[in-house]
């Protein structure tokens, strides 16, 4: 038996490339791009799985098929030991309470004209019948845990800074008390004081909730802090997958070295990268 939530078997996603108009038209391709190139791995329950490595290694192209928000090519995908990579319609809507997604962008991602009640609560309103008064009581009460004001029901995304609609996506994905949240570069848009508390608050969360996340970005620092393992992609593969410090401190393929090497070694370092995280759970920190 394992404590794995999430099992990815042999994984492929190739996508056509197109020659001509016609071709499109007519969907042939004889080329194609392998995004996702026979990936295999599992995440368990509370962990958190870093995912990194340079822009089109394909680390997108895997959180969205282990969401289901892309059908694989080839393989399969567990989840809770069923077999999800097939699933279609009511059934594929019924994992969605189990995984969600916080996106990379959070404007792109939030609807300008929806209030924030509507917007958090959309994923609840798409499992099921629910009254405007319970919606947005859950709502109001969901805010706080990801440090926003339960009053500001009513209010735009345009209304808050960058890193509020970063927490009101998190609050989105946390409506329907999902086991795996697939976080697709989750402070690449904010500055570093913004992204501290956002990983603090990840971190935190995962503690209360007993969360588990995919964590997908370019940010070592952020990876180093809140994560327990990491893969490292390399054209849709994994170059490498270990113990978070094992394979930063010490990484072993010549394609995870150039990686780190190739980091910028900035005089002052973020506020979350040293050694002992301010609210690491107890034991994160022995890693």
């Amino acid at each position: 038996m394992t404590d794995a939530i999430v099992e990815v078997r042999d994984a492929y996603k190739h996508f056509p490339v197109t020659q001509s108009f016609f071709n499109a038209v007519k969907r042939i391709s004889k080329e194609v791009i392998h995004a996702v190139d026979g990936v295999s791995i599992d995440i368990r329950e509370k962990e958190t799985l870093g995912l990194i490595g340079e822009s089109g290694s394909g680390k997108t192209t895997l959180g969205w098929l282990v969401a289901r928000l892309h059908n694989l090519t080839r393989g399969t995908i567990r989840l809770d030991g069923k077999d999800i990579t097939t699933l279609e319609g009511s059934g594929l809507r019924a994992i969605r309470r189990k995984v969600q997604v916080v996106f990379q962008d959070p404007v792109g991602s939030l609807d300008p004209r929806l209030r924030v009640w509507q917007i958090v609560g959309e994923p609840a309103r798409a499992q099921g019948p629910v009254s405007r008064a319970e919606l947005r009581s859950r709502v109001a009460e969901l805010l706080p845990t990801v440090g926003l004001p339960g009053g500001s029901l009513d209010q735009y995304p345009h209304e808050f800074s960058g890193g509020g609609r970063q927490r009101l996506s998190l609050a989105r994905a946390l409506i329907v008390h999902p086991k795996l949240i697939v976080l697709d570069e989750p402070t690449s848009a904010l500055d570093v004081a913004v992204q501290a508390q956002i990983l603090n608050r990840l971190v935190t969360l995962q503690r209360e909730m007993g969360l588990s996340y995919l964590m997908i970005t370019h940010n070592v620092a952020a990876v180093r802090y809140v994560a327990d393992r990491v893969a490292v992609m390399y054209l849709g593969k994994f170059a490498e997958v270990g113990n978070v410090r094992d394979v930063l401190e010490h990484p072993v393929h010549p394609y995870t070295k150039a990686l780190l090497a190739a980091l910028p070694n900035a005089s002052s370092t973020p506020p979350w990268s040293g050694r002992a995280p301010r609210c690491v759970p107890p034991g994160r920190g022995n890693r």
